[in-house]
């Protein structure tokens, strides 16, 4: 069946163009006083269709994207007509209906522009009338979960998201429909849709929110109306999407977005995750922009910023899937959005060609467009280099100087690990209170984690698909994260507007030295009164299995307070090196706020005399923390799911050492990977850690050496300075053993 259907698109393809080409004429609202633009002119043109029809039967991976969207695109054609009244949420009934009526438009819009076959078009106008006919007469969502309410969808972001797919239907069909057509059309649905968006709900009356927001919800706003006003012809319009609803530039739009919301190095201020989001409508407008009005050169603003964003977002990532921090779920680069950052990014810039070996082995499709059709070809040619990924920071803030988000990769080629390091500014809506927390990635596993966000998207039973009141109460607070909390309390107190106006320092991201990876940076904001900095670093050790992590987390306060470093793992416990009491009968939560009332004590003990270690097992490899501790020192081995009555968090374990009564004190860490276990043959090896102390012998001032001693008398000390420092400056400390020990630059690692 699948063979039929893909002959049958290849067939079609095949036709002679069956529609006349509009003449071009002088367009009055051009203020270059350019000719009218043909259609189709957003994500197709007149030419590149003419191309790839031509080439039909060629380019087999443009070809299977034909036939998928054909097929489609039949399917749609033999859908009978549904455009529900709104009433659900996300995954309900009448949303996903909404949003199968955008796809189906879209479809049909392209497929009538490669066949020339008039049932597609006459399906996308059926399907366009009825919302005509619809429309008008609606109010704001009934669900009332959003302060930025939509009239088809609960939330005016996913009417963005319908009037981007729309726009390239009505692009397609454009020349096709009649005048009359063309004017109903606009007039009861297409201006009104996005009118709305610009100024429809009351937070947008208020001033302009959402439209004129650096966010991405602002960013699917403007992307839809101007690919509506290219669609309309309506340059007035679209210079509203361009530079606000003011038209200045400086209150709004989609250029000051790219100025906004983009670090020079192409980060994302909401992280990963959203970045993810957010790329879909940065390149689509983007390209729309580029056939539309390519004097303004889109892709090569801001020393190519769009295209610099999707390489950062390519680089957040491990094993294909991104790293997940702030408000995150599992995405990766096979998502929809990735195949249009990719083919686009391509498009826009074909020396990328490591691109297309992104698109060839990580992604099962191209989009049917000419972007998609130039990386197939290319593919099909054999111009796909690999893909780097390196080890890199990521600058956050428009100016880059917002803190940063760090990746270190394995000091071994042959090896497959990550460390993340985030000292970021706090993301907007979507940020997290974790001021300095890191994650580990290894053998294809998250081994520290991040918990991400609390939510079960478009799944309408899980509070209708919406982020759960988790997410606020412990997937944001600081005890979720692997940083240093204070009192029980979440940084800033878990006040937005005040996390907003902070971000940490970055000291140093040392990532040029394959064999010694570090990283170090200071918040003084986070926790009233107190200052902390973290230092980790990341070292190929010869006596080791696997590379071994460092980490110092140094607090220093004038008052004393209690404070947690958790660790949050996955995998299941092996041993803790120190007897701990299990809850046998009744668990309590870890505390009674700020995320603590979620977390069950599953057991509990005292920290070694010297040293502390705790070892789990994720897949086939032990992992194993080894802390500096004393008897006073408290450990708690949690879990997630305490006051969660809807069952809405996911069960997931957790290590936290506590200090009680300090003003300043440092944890000092290593994280050791080691051994392997085979079920099929039952054989195990190197099971047990090497690490056997953790000793800090020097923590004065600026100053800090700890050794962490192995088996059969290795050990590893690590000395830094915790100050600004250049590379040739020299360093030097007595420690107890009247030895002194001396070093250059901000950190020194020494193996024995």
């Amino acid at each position: 069946m699948k063979n039929i259907i893909r002959n049958m698109a290849l067939a079609a393809l095949a036709l002679p163009l069956a529609m006349s080409l509009s003449a071009a004429s002088e367009h009055p609202k051009r203020q270059d006083a350019a000719l009218e633009k043909s259609h189709p002119i957003l994500m197709l043109t007149e030419e590149s269709v003419v191309e790839m029809r031509e080439a039909a039967g060629s380019v087999p991976r443009f070809d299977a994207a034909v036939a998928q969207l054909i097929a489609e695109a039949d399917a749609a054609v033999e859908r009978e007509l549904c455009v529900p009244v709104p009433k659900d949420g996300g995954g309900g009934y009448t949303h996903e209906m909404h949003k199968q009526n955008y796809y189906d438009m879209y479809n049909c819009g392209v497929a009538w522009q490669l066949t020339g076959d008039e049932r597609y078009a006459e399906k996308t106008k059926e399907i366009m009338y009825a919302y005509a006919e619809m429309y008008p007469g609606l109010g704001y969502h009934p669900l009332g979960l959003s302060s930025v309410p939509g009239k088809i969808f609960w939330q005016t972001l996913n009417e963005s998201v319908w009037l981007v797919h729309t726009s390239v239907a009505y692009d397609c069909i454009r020349d096709w429909l009649t005048e009359k057509d063309r004017r109903h059309l606009e007039k009861n649905l297409f201006r009104p849709v996005a009118e709305f968006i610009m100024d429809g709900t009351p937070d947008n009356r208020a001033n302009n929110v959402t439209f004129n927001k650096m966010h991405n919800h602002g960013t699917w706003a403007t992307a839809a109306v101007g690919m509506m006003a290219i669609a309309m012809d309506d340059d007035d319009l679209l210079d509203k999407a361009l530079y606000g609803s003011d038209e200045t530039g400086k209150n709004g739009g989609f250029i000051m977005q790219l100025d906004r919301l983009f670090s020079p190095d192409g980060y994302f201020t909401e992280g990963a995750y959203y970045q993810r989001y957010a790329i879909w409508p940065f390149v689509t407008f983007a390209q729309c922009i580029d056939h539309y009005r390519p004097e303004l050169e889109i892709f090569s603003y801001r020393d190519g910023i769009i295209v610099k964003a999707v390489e950062a977002l390519l680089q957040m990532a491990y094993d294909g899937e991104f790293f997940r921090f702030n408000d995150a779920l599992e995405k990766g680069y096979d998502a929809q959005e990735l195949i249009y950052a990719v083919d686009i990014a391509y498009n826009a810039d074909r020396s990328r060609k490591d691109l297309l070996s992104i698109a060839r082995d990580s992604q099962d499709r191209v989009l049917v467009s000419d972007a998609g059709y130039a990386v197939a070809k290319d593919i099909q040619d054999g111009q796909a280099e690999p893909f780097e990924l390196k080890s890199l920071l990521f600058r956050d803030g428009a100016d880059g100087n917002q803190g940063g988000f760090v990746v270190m990769r394995s000091p071994r080629e042959d090896q497959n690990s990550a460390v993340t390091f985030k000292a970021t500014s706090h993301g907007l809506s979507h940020g997290h209170y974790d001021k300095l927390t890191f994650a580990y990635y290894d053998n294809g596993h998250e081994i520290i984690t991040d918990y991400g966000a609390a939510r079960f998207i478009n799944i309408e039973a899980k509070y209708s698909g919406h982020y759960t009141a988790e997410n606020k109460t412990y997937a944001m607070t600081t005890i979720a994260h692997n940083t240093l909390v204070a009192d029980c309390r979440s940084h800033f107190d878990g006040k937005i507007k005040v996390s907003s106006l902070h971000w940490p320092q970055m000291m140093w991201a040392d990532l040029g030295k394959k064999a010694v990876q570090t990283v170090s940076a200071v918040d003084t904001a986070a926790i009233p009164g107190v200052r902390m900095q973290r230092v980790i670093t990341y070292a190929d050790v010869p006596f080791l299995e696997y590379p071994l992590i460092m980490d110092l987390m140094k607090a220093e306060s004038a008052q004393e307070h209690v404070y947690d470093y958790p660790v949050h793992y996955n995998g299941h416990e092996i041993s803790l090196s120190v007897p701990y009491e299990k809850a046998l009968d009744v668990m309590r939560p870890l505390g009674k706020e700020d995320g603590y009332r979620h977390l069950w004590v599953e057991a509990q003990a005292h920290g070694g005399d010297g040293v502390t270690s705790y070892t789990w097992m994720t897949g086939d490899r032990m992992y194993t923390i080894s802390t500096a501790t004393t008897p006073q020192t408290e450990i708690f081995i949690v879990r997630t799911g305490a006051d969660d009555p809807n069952f809405n968090l996911r069960s997931e374990p957790g290590y936290v050492l506590r200090e009680n009564g300090r003003s300043s004190h440092t944890f000092a860490s290593c994280i050791e990977t080691h051994g392997r276990y085979d079920m099929q043959v039952e054989q195990s090896a190197n099971l047990v850690h090497s690490c056997k102390g953790v000793k800090v012998l020097h923590d004065d001032g600026d100053l800090t050496v700890v050794e962490y001693e192995f088996i059969n008398g290795h050990s590893v000390v690590l000395a830094c300075c915790l100050r600004a420092t250049s590379p040739q400056e020299r360093h030097s400390v007595t420690l107890p053993d009247g030895t002194t020990l001396t070093w250059t630059g901000a950190v020194s690692v020494t193996c024995r």
